[in-house]
């Protein structure tokens, strides 16, 4: 399960340490792509597995999508400190530079460039947080 926060420096090689904590559910395998609105998203084999059925699903039928998505995909790996590599190309996508801010969404870990994770969070509002908090009966 893949759930709270760290922050980490990337090195001059574009290597970055995953905590522990998150280390163990992903294996040997962890596909790393692009994801929604500028983060990088780290899923092990079998979450990977689970979206390839999705869009791979008559729901999808875009080839041009899948290309996008199946494209941008590298396959890392943890080197004896517990780095990965990030790629040039995905740091430059996702605005990574120096710091990364890792968020564990459950399912997947994301990698985000620190100012847009904090605008990305501005986007709930506490009338909506209160909501969903209401809806799950935690207010």
């Amino acid at each position: 399960m893949l759930i709270g926060r760290a922050v980490h420096n990337l090195d001059t090689k574009g290597r970055i340490v995953i905590p522990a904590r998150y280390r163990d559910d992903f294996g040997a395998s962890i596909f790393a792509l692009y994801g929604v609105k500028g983060c990088i998203r780290l899923y092990n084999r079998e979450e990977f597995e689970k979206l390839t059925e999705k869009v791979m699903s008559g729901d999808i039928n875009r080839d041009a999508f899948r290309r996008k998505v199946f494209g941008s995909v590298e396959l890392v790996s943890f080197d004896a400190q517990g780095r990965i590599l990030l790629t040039e190309d995905l740091r430059k996508k996702a605005g990574i530079t120096d710091k990364v801010c890792m968020v564990g969404m459950y399912n997947w870990l994301e990698l985000w460039n620190e100012d847009r994770l904090a605008e990305i969070e501005k986007e709930l509002t506490t009338e909506e947080e209160l909501k969903c908090m209401e809806a799950l009966g935690l207010a």
